[in-house]
């Protein structure tokens, strides 16, 4: 064993020789390469981290993370809609954590946007993309990349390229969208059981591939469920690795099996 955190490691990049993290519960850590974990961040304007999720280091040195949602189950963010998501900011010069940008729906995956001074964030719950700029002339704005996705968007990756790889691990489930028409019945779902609000996820795999303007320009789609539940579409080189919530095996793709 590397390093034992108090949560789930979600997201992992490495910052020089120190591994950074992002768990539930635990927060942004970093770990040293002999394994000794430091807590950077578990809270922001007064609010605990609950969800870490996915993590981008600037250039400067700022490490940009997700909190998915305010909910210890991610469940409950997607029957609710209660869009309790942020963006967070780990400045490591003062120590200080800073909420970006909030009221998102399931923040999950990071990618650096097309021009090199925005993020691209994932809300899955909302089925969308959005952009932030964290730097430039619109420092501090947001705007849509993509919307009405098929399906629940994980993380995305940015290829070579410049386009780009979402993942979904699920399609919509038509018991939320049902649901989220009449508010009443959401709100009777927290006297429920938690088995009777998990949400099935039907055996289909797809990945999305967008262009720079977030266009979707070409999709992989596998319905036999041979491989689903994809959580992270990767390029690299001539292939794409696929991650899943499932199982404990790395997919590979080949772009010429197109």
């Amino acid at each position: 064993m590397y390093a034992a955190l108090d949560g789930r490691p979600l997201g992992l990049t490495f910052d020089g020789d120190d591994l950074l993290v992002a768990a539930t519960e635990a927060g942004l850590c970093s770990v040293a390469p002999h394994g000794e974990v430091t807590t950077l961040a578990d809270s922001a304007d007064g609010r605990p981290v609950a969800y870490a999720d996915d993590i981008f280091v600037a250039d400067d040195g700022t490490v940009y993370f997700t909190d998915a949602t305010a909910h210890e189950r991610f469940e409950d963010e997607l029957w609710e809609l209660g869009d309790t998501g942020r963006l967070l900011a780990y400045h490591p010069d003062s120590g200080e954590t800073t909420v970006e940008l909030d009221g998102l729906g399931f923040a999950n995956g990071l990618a650096l946007g097309p021009d090199d001074e925005s993020l691209l964030v994932t809300e899955t719950s909302r089925y969308r993309v959005t952009q932030y700029w964290f730097e430039g002339d619109r420092e501090g704005e947001d705007a849509p990349f993509v919307e009405t996705l098929p399906g629940f968007p994980d993380n995305v990756d940015r290829g070579a390229d410049g386009r780009y790889w979402l993942a979904i691990p699920s399609l919509r489930a038509d018991v939320l969208d049902t649901l989220h028409r009449y508010p009443w019945v959401i709100r009777q779902l927290g006297k429920l059981p938690e088995s009777a609000t998990e949400i099935d996820i039907e055996p289909y795999g797809l990945v999305v591939e967008l262009d720079a303007d977030g266009n979707v320009v070409d999709s992989l789609h596998a319905p036999d469920g041979d491989v689903f539940g994809i959580t992270s579409a990767t390029p690299h080189d001539d292939a794409l690795y696929l991650g899943s919530l499932f199982g404990s095996s790395v997919a590979r793709y080949p772009f010429d099996s197109e």
